[in-house]
C-alpha cells in the first residue's frame, strides 16, 4: 500500500518507510537512487505525520552536498601552507608569553627573600608555594619543548603508519569550512590528514631552531610550500578585463543586440575569472587564450544555471564538474565563446591596448559533436504525443503525470509545431500574433526579425515563410491563434517569459529536457527538441525533395528581401505549399488530438 509518493511499505514489512528519490546530480556522491528510513508505525496517520522531518532532513542534506565541490590540488597546498603558517604563529604568540630571564629571576629571588625573612605566615607549606611559583616561571619553556618532542615523536609515527587521529579533527573542520566534497575515511581525505601532519611537523622543527636562535630555517618537505603567486600584473584602474569590457559595451560598435551583449559578458566573465579579476586587458596573450581554451573543453555546459556549481568561479566549477561529470562544452561552443572573446580583443587592437588580435588563429578546427542530434524516431514520437501534455495531465505542474487537464499553452504547442515545420525552438517561442497570417486563402507562419526590437534569428537567411500543415489545422492551431489575436495580444504564447539571459525559450528547453526524461524518451546529445528540426528535413527527403530543393523552408540560405518581409509570389507559394503538404510521419497517429486542446 502507498499512502503517498513519500510514504510507502517495503515488501515483507508491516511498518511504513519513507523514501525519497535522489537526484541525479547526487547519486554518484550517495551511490544510491533511492533513500529509505523506517517511521516506526503501522498507522498510517501516524506515518503522514513523521515523514515531514525525515524529508526535511534529506532535502537539507541534498542542499549542502551541492555547495561542496572537489578540492584541486591547489587548495590542498593552501591549506597545508596555511596550516604550517598557523602553527608557526601559535609558537610564536606562546614565546611572547614566555617569562623573560630577567622575570624569572626576581621571582626566584622575591621566593628566596621572603623565605630569609621569614614573613610567610603558613608555616613550612608557604615556603614550598613560594618556591613552587618561581621554579613554574622557571620550567614553561622546558615543558613546551618537552610538549614538542612528544608531538612530533606523535606525528612521525603516525605518518609511517598512515594514522589520523591527531589531525583528524581539525582536517573535518576545514572540509566543513571550504565545502569540499571529501568523505571521512576516504584516500583523499587520509591523503588531507597526511599533508597537514607533514605541515605541523615542518612547524615544530622550525620551533626547535628559533629555540636555539636560528630564524633562517623553510620548509624542506615538498607538500609544505607556499601556493603559487598569481602569475599576472595588476591593472591600473579602469583597464582590468571586465572594466575595459563595460566600455566596449557602451561603444558597442558593431550595434550588437542586448542579447548578445548579456551572453558575451557572462563568457568574457569566465575568461576574467579564468586569468583573475586585476588582470590587465592589455597583457591578454597567445597563452593566456590557449591555457582558457584548454579550460573550457571542461567546463559543464550552462554552468551558470546548475545549482551545485552557484557561486562558485570558473576554475571552481571545473573542479567540481570532475565529479559531477555533467556534461561539457562542445567545440563547436568553445568556438563560439573564442569568437565572443576575439570580438573584444579586435576592438582592444582598435583602440590601442593590444597589437595584434591573440584570438586570430585559436579556434579549434574539427568540431566535435556537430551532427550527432538525430531525428526522434517513431517509437519515440509516439510516446510523446500520447503523453500526457497532449492528451491529459494532472495538472499545470505535474504536466507529465496522467489526468484530466488539458493543457492547450506553449508547451502543448511548441513541439506540434516544430513537427510540421522544422523551426528552432526560439523561433517559435517568439511568434508574434501578425506572423501568423493568410496569403492567397493559405496560412503561413512567418520566421522574421520583423515586430519587435527582442526577435532573433540564426542568420539572415534563416528568416522565411513556412505554409501551415493541414494537421495543424485540423489540430486548431488556427483557432488558437484567432483567440489571441480576438483579445488584443500581440505575441503568440504571451505566457513565456524571458530567462535570467533574456531567451524566450530558455525556460521552456529546460521543461522539456525534464519532460520527455519523465516520460521514457532519451534527452541527451543525441536527440533533444532540435531532433524535431532533424525529422522535417528526414520527411521533406521522403517525399522525394534533395536538401538543395528544400533549404529554404530550413532558413538553410542566403539572406533575401522576400524572406524578411514574407512577400511569397504565386509561383513561390504554391511550390512551398506543395513540399509541407508532403510532409508525413509513418508509424506516428495524431488521431486522437483535436483542436479541443487548444485554449
Amino acid at each position: 500500500m502507498c499512502l503517498a509518493t513519500n510514504i510507502a511499505r517495503r515488501a515483507g514489512s508491516a511498518s511504513y518507510y519513507a523514501r525519497l528519490a535522489v537526484p541525479k546530480d547526487l547519486q554518484p556522491i550517495l551511490k544510491k537512487r533511492e533513500l529509505w528510513k523506517s517511521l516506526d508505525t503501522k498507522d498510517p496517520r501516524e506515518a503522514r505525520a513523521r515523514v515531514a522531518p525525515v524529508l526535511a532532513k534529506w532535502h537539507a542534506e541534498f542542499a549542502d552536498l551541492r555547495r561542496r565541490h572537489e578540492a584541486t590540488p591547489d587548495d590542498l597546498q593552501a591549506a597545508t601552507w596555511e596550516h604550517y603558517q598557523q602553527e608557526l604563529a601559535s609558537y610564536q604568540a606562546e614565546r611572547l608569553s614566555l617569562p623573560s630571564e630577567a622575570e624569572i629571576e626576581g621571582a626566584v629571588e622575591h621566593a628566596r627573600k621572603k623565605v630569609q625573612d621569614a614573613e610567610a605566615d603558613d608555616g613550612p607549606l608557604a615556603f614550598i608555594h613560594l618556591a613552587g611559583d618561581a621554579m613554574v616561571l622557571k620550567g614553561q619553556a622546558e615543558l613546551q619543548r618537552e610538549f614538542r618532542a612528544r608531538r612530533e615523536k606523535a606525528i612521525r609515527k603516525h605518518l609511517a603508519t598512515g594514522e589520523v587521529g591527531l589531525i583528524e579533527g581539525l582536517a573535518l573542520d576545514l572540509i566543513q569550512r571550504e565545502g569540499w566534497a571529501m568523505e571521512q575515511g576516504s584516500a583523499a581525505f587520509r591523503d588531507l590528514c597526511q599533508k597537514l601532519q607533514r605541515a605541523e611537523l615542518e612547524a615544530l622543527r622550525r620551533q626547535d631552531e628559533q629555540d636555539s636562535g636560528d630564524f633562517t630555517g623553510s620548509p624542506r618537505d615538498p607538500a609544505v610550500k607556499a601556493p603559487r603567486p598569481a602569475l599576472h600584473a595588476v591593472a591600473a584602474p579602469g583597464e582590468s578585463v571586465m572594466e575595459l569590457f563595460e566600455v566596449f559595451v557602451t561603444e558597442n560598435p558593431k550595434n550588437i543586440k542586448p542579447d548578445t551583449i548579456r551572453m558575451n559578458r557572462e563568457i568574457v566573465g569566465w575568461f576574467a575569472q579564468h586569468v583573475g579579476p586585476t588582470f590587465p586587458a592589455s597583457k591578454i596573450d597567445k597563452k593566456s587564450v590557449r591555457d582558457w581554451k584548454q579550460a573550457l573543453a571542461k567546463f559543464p555546459i550552462k554552468a551558470a544555471e546548475v545549482r551545485e556549481f552557484r557561486g562558485l568561479k570558473f576554475k571552481k566549477i571545473i573542479a567540481a564538474n570532475e565529479k559531477a561529470k555533467r556534461p561539457v562544452l562542445s567545440d563547436r561552443t568553445i568556438n563560439k565563446y573564442l569568437s565572443a572573446l576575439g570580438a573584444f580583443c579586435q576592438w582592444l587592437m582598435q583602440n590601442g591596448h593590444l597589437d595584434t588580435n591573440p584570438v586570430d588563429g585559436m579556434h579549434l578546427g574539427k568540431e566535435r559533436g556537430r551532427g550527432k542530434v538525430r531525428p526522434y524516431i517513431a517509437e519515440e514520437l509516439t510516446r510523446i504525443f500520447n503523453s500526457p501534455l497532449f492528451t491529459g495531465c494532472l495538472s499545470e505542474e505535474e504536466a507529465h503525470r496522467p489526468g484530466n487537464v488539458r493543457l492547450g499553452d506553449h508547451r502543448y504547442w511548441l513541439p506540434l509545431l516544430s513537427l510540421f515545420t522544422g523551426a528552432r525552438m526560439n523561433e517559435l517561442a517568439q511568434l508574434l500574433v501578425a506572423d501568423v497570417r493568410q496569403d492567397r486563402g493559405r496560412w503561413i507562419l512567418h520566421v522574421t526579425r520583423e515586430g519587435d526590437e527582442t526577435k532573433t534569428v540564426k542568420t539572415k537567411g534563416s528568416q522565411r515563410v513556412i505554409p501551415v500543415h493541414p494537421e495543424l489545422e485540423r489540430l486548431g492551431f488556427i483557432a488558437y491563434h484567432a483567440q489571441h489575436a480576438a483579445v488584443g495580444d500581440r505575441r503568440l504564447f504571451p505566457e513565456i517569459k524571458p530567462d535570467a539571459r533574456g531567451h524566450l525559450s530558455g525556460h521552456f528547453s529546460r521543461f522539456w529536457g525534464r519532460y520527455v526524461a519523465r516520460i521514457g524518451v532519451k534527452d541527451d546529445a543525441s536527440v533533444n527538441f532540435h531532433s524535431f528540426r532533424h525529422g522535417m528535413a528526414d520527411a521533406l527527403r521522403r517525399a522525394g525533395y534533395r536538401d538543395e530543393e528544400f533549404g529554404f523552408l530550413l532558413g538553410h540560405t542566403q539572406a533575401t528581401t522576400t524572406g524578411r518581409y514574407g512577400i511569397l509570389s504565386e509561383g513561390d507559394l504554391t511550390q512551398r505549399c506543395k513540399m509541407i503538404d508532403a510532409v508525413d510521419f509513418p508509424g506516428l497517429s495524431l488521431a486522437h488530438l483535436h483542436h479541443k486542446c487548444a485554449p
